[in-house]
C-alpha cells in the first residue's frame, strides 16, 4: 500500500491489481507476473519472477525509472525506492534528498525497507544500518541481532530474535512505543504501527487514538501498511483493509474492485437501470428512452447499434429537464404468467408528467404500440421525479415518486408526490389500470390516497427489496444529508421536516412529528451530493460482503457496505470507488452487482486481489 489509500495486491498467478487515487489509481500496471510489489506515493514497483523491476504511476524525481539488473527484494518509500541485488548490495533510485537514495557501498543486506525520508537494511549478521534523514533518530544504527524491520514516516520498528518489537524515532503519537510480547511480523505507517501475534491476531499502537485504533478481529496470515491505511490477509486469503484519519474513524471493508470492461466495450450514454431479462441476458435502461438487451457473456456486452432493443420510446420521452427521461423499468416475478414490461418515464406533455406504463412482451420484445398507461401524475418542475419500479415478494408493484419541488406535499396524504405507492397491476385493463391492495396501510383513512405505502420522501431515486422482504431506499437530500431508509407500511420518513437525523424544518414541527421513521444510515455533504441505493449483495464472487447492503454516491463515486452490528446498530464501511458520476447499480441473474456510470459499460464489482489464498500478497509502502 501507499499514501492516500493506494493499494496493490498480487493475484495467485502474479498479476497485479491496484486501486486508489490518481495517478497510481489511473495507471495500468504491467501484466507481470511479479513475486513482490512495493507501493510508494502515487507509484508502485513490481519485482518480476526473473528478478527485473518494473514501475508505474507518477515519475516525479525518477521514482518509476528503476535500474537494470537482477534483484531479490524491493522496497518503496515516499519518492524513492530501493532493491537488493543477488549479492545483497542495495541500489536506490528517485529523490535523494538527505541521502535517502544513497545506500552505504560494499555492505550486503538480508532485508531492506524504505520510509518517507530514510531507508534501512538488516545486514547479513542482523545489524540495523540506515541512511537518509535522521531528525528524529529514525535512522540510527543498531548492532542487533534483529530479524525484520518496518519503516514509518519518521520512525523505524524492528523485531528482535525473540520476537519482541522495538522502535526508534518519532513517538509523538505513540507509534514508537510497541506493546510487550512476541510478534511474528510488524508493519509501520505514518504515525502508527501494527504487529501480528503468533496466533495470527493483530495488535496496533500509535495513531494518537490509543485503544480506539480498532484493528480488526480475526486471524491473519500477513499485514501490510501504508501512509494511513493497513491491509491484512485473513485466513481465507482475502484482504481486510482499514483506514483511520484524525477525526475520521470510518473503517473500510475488504476492498472491492470495480472491474472495467475491455477497451473495446461500447459505452452506454446514460444507463440508469440493469436487471436480468427473463428470457436471458441483461436489460439495460437508458435515460434517452431505450431498453437494450445486453449479453454478459460477450467481451462487448452492449455493442452499440448491434445491441437488440427491448423497447424504444425515444420519441415519447422528455429529455428537456436535467433529471427527466426514462427512469426505470421492471418485469413482474411471475413473468411466465404476466409477460409484461413496466416502464416509468417522464412524458413530453404540457405540463410535464410522470407516466407508469405497461407493454406486452411479444416475441421477446416490448410492443410499443400496445402501451397501457397505468398512472400519470403532473410533475411540472425540472427535478425530483423519483423513479424506481420494484415488484415486491407479494407481487405488488411499488413505485417511488419524488416531491418535484413541492416539499409540503410529501407530508400530504392527498398527494402522490413524495411517496412510495403500492398497487396491483396483475389484472390491468384500460378501464381499470390498477387495483388497490386490500392491505394498503392508508386505504381506510379518509381523504388519503389509498395507493400510498410510505410518505415523507424527497427524491427516492432507487430502492430494492432484501431477502427478508424489507423495502430499502436511498432518498436524495437537499443541502445537509443523504439518507438510506427502510420503508414499512404507513411509514412517515420525515421530509421536509427532517433531513437525515436532523430537524430540517421548524423545531416545533419536528418535535410534534414523533412518529417519523429515522434513516438507517446518513452521511453529510462533505462525502458526496446524492445517494444512489444499490441493494443487498446476494452473489458469490464477494463472500466478504455476503448479505451486506451496498449504496454509493453520485458525485464522489464512493460505494459503501452497510452491515448490522448487534451492539452498535448499522455500520457503514467504505468498500470501493468508481469514477463519478455513479448513476445506479445493476444485478445479473447470479446476484452479482454492477455500477452504472455515464459513457461507460457496466462495471462489475469483483474481488480486489483475487479469490483465493494461494500466493496472495499485499504490498507495503510509506
Amino acid at each position: 500500500m501507499g499514501r492516500y489509500g493506494n493499494q496493490c495486491g498480487l493475484r495467485a498467478d502474479g498479476r497485479p491489481l491496484c486501486r486508489g487515487s490518481a495517478p497510481l489509481g489511473a495507471a495500468a500496471p504491467p501484466a507481470g507476473p511479479f513475486r513482490q510489489l512495493a507501493v510508494g506515493q502515487d507509484y508502485a514497483c513490481g519485482l518480476g519472477r526473473e528478478g527485473t523491476i518494473a514501475c508505474w504511476g507518477d515519475d516525479l524525481h525518477g521514482k518509476t525509472t528503476p535500474p537494470a539488473g537482477q534483484f531479490t527484494m524491493l522496497a518503496a518509500g515516499k519518492h524513492h525506492a530501493c532493491a537488493l541485488d543477488a549479492v545483497g548490495y542495495a541500489q536506490c533510485w528517485g529523490w535523494n534528498a538527505n541521502g535517502r537514495a544513497t545506500p552505504p557501498p560494499g555492505i550486503a543486506f538480508a532485508a531492506i525497507a524504505a520510509g518517507a525520508t530514510h531507508s534501512c537494511g538488516l545486514t547479513l549478521d542482523g545489524a540495523l544500518q540506515c541512511w537518509g534523514k535522521n531528525d528524529r533518530g529514525q535512522a540510527n544504527d543498531h548492532p542487533g541481532p534483529l530479524q525484520s524491520l518496518a519503516l514509518g514516516r519518521r520512525n523505524t520498528c524492528v523485531l528482535r530474535l525473540d520476537g519482541a518489537a522495538w522502535c526508534q524515532g518519532d513517538n509523538a503519537a505513540g507509534q514508537s512505543n510497541p506493546p510487550p510480547g512476541v510478534f511474528r511480523q510488524i508493519a509501520a505507517g505514518s504515525d502508527y504501527a501494527c504487529g501480528r501475534r503468533p496466533g495470527g491476531r493483530l495488535e496496533c499502537w500509535g495513531g494518537g487514538f490509543g485503544a480506539e485504533l480498532g484493528e480488526p478481529a480475526g486471524i491473519f496470515a500477513a499485514v501490510s501498511s501504508g501512509w494511513d491505511t493497513f491491509c491484512a490477509l485473513n485466513s481465507g486469503g482475502y484482504p481486510r483493509c482499514w483506514r483511520y484519519l484524525p477525526g475520521n474513524r470510518e473503517p473500510a471493508a475488504e476492498p472491492v474492485a470495480v472491474v472495467s470492461a475491455p477497451a473495446a466495450a461500447t459505452p452506454l450514454q446514460w444507463p440508469v437501470e440493469m436487471f436480468p431479462w427473463p428470457e436471458g441476458g441483461l436489460a439495460v435502461v437508458e435515460r434517452a428512452g431505450l431498453i437494450r438487451l445486453c449479453d454478459p457473456g460477450r467481451a462487448d456486452p452492449c455493442p452499440g447499434n448491434e445491441t437488440p432493443l427491448l423497447l424504444d420510446l425515444a420519441d415519447r420521452v422528455d429529455l428537456a429537464a436535467p433529471e427527466s427521461g426514462m427512469l426505470s423499468a421492471a418485469v413482474a416475478p411471475d413473468f411466465d404468467r404476466y409477460p409484461f414490461l413496466y416502464v416509468y418515464y417522464i412524458r413530453q406533455t404540457e405540463p410535464r408528467k410522470g407516466r407508469l406504463s405497461r407493454f406486452p412482451v411479444v416475441n421477446g420484445r416490448g410492443d410499443r404500440a400496445a402501451e397501457l398507461v397505468i398512472l400519470e401524475l403532473p410533475l411540472p418542475n425540472d427535478e425530483r421525479f423519483g423513479g424506481a419500479i420494484r415488484f415486491g415478494p407479494d407481487a405488488m408493484l411499488y413505485l417511488g415518486i419524488g416531491d418535484n419541488w413541492f416539499p409540503e406535499e410529501a407530508q400530504s396524504l392527498e398527494s402522490l408526490r413524495g411517496k412510495i405507492i403500492r398497487i396491483d397491476v396483475r389484472a390491468a385493463s384500460p378501464e381499470r389500470p390498477y387495483q388497490i391492495p386490500a392491505d394498503n396501510p392508508l386505504r381506510a383513512v379518509p381523504e388519503a390516497r389509498p395507493e400510498i405505502w410510505a410518505y415523507g420522501l424527497r427524491n427516492p431515486w432507487r430502492m430494492s427489496f432484501d431477502a427478508a422482504g424489507r423495502l430499502w431506499l436511498g432518498d436524495v437530500g437537499a443541502t445537509t444529508a443523504e439518507e438510506v431508509s427502510i420503508a414499512t407500511a404507513g411509514a412517515n420518513l420525515g421530509w421536509p421536516l427532517f433531513e437525515g437525523h436532523r430537524c430540517y424544518g421548524e423545531e416545533a414541527q419536528c418535535a410534534a412529528l414523533t412518529a417519523a421513521t429515522p434513516p438507517v444510515a446518513a452521511y453529510a455533504r462533505d462525502e458526496g451530493c446524492a445517494v444512489i441505493w444499490g441493494g443487498q449483495y446476494q452473489g458469490a464472487a464477494l463472500p466478504q460482503l455476503a448479505g451486506a447492503y451496498l449504496f454509493g454516491d453520485y458525485c464522489s463515486g464512493r460505494i459503501w457496505a452497510l452491515t448490522p452490528d448487534g451492539e452498535k446498530g448499522w455500520q457503514r464501511q467504505l468498500a470501493a470507488t468508481v469514477g463519478s458520476p455513479l448513476l445506479a447499480f445493476g444485478t445479473d441473474a447470479a446476484g452479482e452487482m454492477y455500477a452504472l456510470s455515464v459513457n461507460r459499460p457496466p462495471l462489475k464489482l469483483a474481488p480486489a486481489f483475487g479469490s483465493g489464498p494461494a500466493g496472495e500478497t499485499t504490498a507495503a509502502g510509506p
